[in-house]
């Protein structure tokens, strides 16, 4: 399977709740879930005592970030074209070779530092998604006269603002 839709595990109330958690005040004009693509990648890591454990990782194809994450829940059935999809902003678009290559080195630095003395290499590939699309939200609010953009992570409801 080359494309993957992921469940959006925070609603956009829970969007919400956490956005006024963090600025009490703070109204919410509008919700609006985007999805942003990203290459999947899971791994086989070395682990102490001769284990295997697997890890997952998913690259921003815009900005080229890397992330370890949590395994994958997928949204059965979902279409990729029914989603509303970031378009590409063509200023830092990465392509799936650099994502592998991003996905393998943060993952092999991650094994380094938890085994330490013990580390011995060795990271496998064990699937890859050409296209991962990763559900966020896109919070239109109001605090104190000021309007703002805010991202809230869709699987884990970390948030970030994106405009004011």
């Amino acid at each position: 399977m080359n494309e993957l839709v992921l469940e959006t595990l925070v609603g956009a109330q829970d969007a919400q709740r956490i956005l006024a958690a963090k600025a009490p005040g703070m109204k919410v004009v509008s919700a609006k879930l985007r999805h942003h693509p990203f290459a999947g990648f899971i791994f086989d890591v070395p682990q102490l005592a001769g284990q295997t454990g697997q890890a997952h990782a998913l690259v921003d194809y815009y900005s080229g970030k890397a992330f370890v994450s949590d395994p994958w829940q997928v949204q059965e059935g979902a279409s990729a074209e029914a989603l509303d999809q970031v378009a590409d902003p063509r200023w830092n678009t990465i392509d799936f070779d650099t994502a592998r290559k991003r996905a393998a080195a943060l993952l092999s630095t991650a094994a380094l530092r938890r085994a330490r003395l013990a580390w011995r290499g060795g990271i496998k590939e064990q699937r890859s998604v050409a296209k991962v699309w990763k559900p966020n939200w896109v919070i239109e609010a109001k605090l104190e006269g000021t309007s703002y953009r805010v991202m809230v992570d869709g699987l884990n409801g970390g948030y970030f603002f994106i405009g004011s």
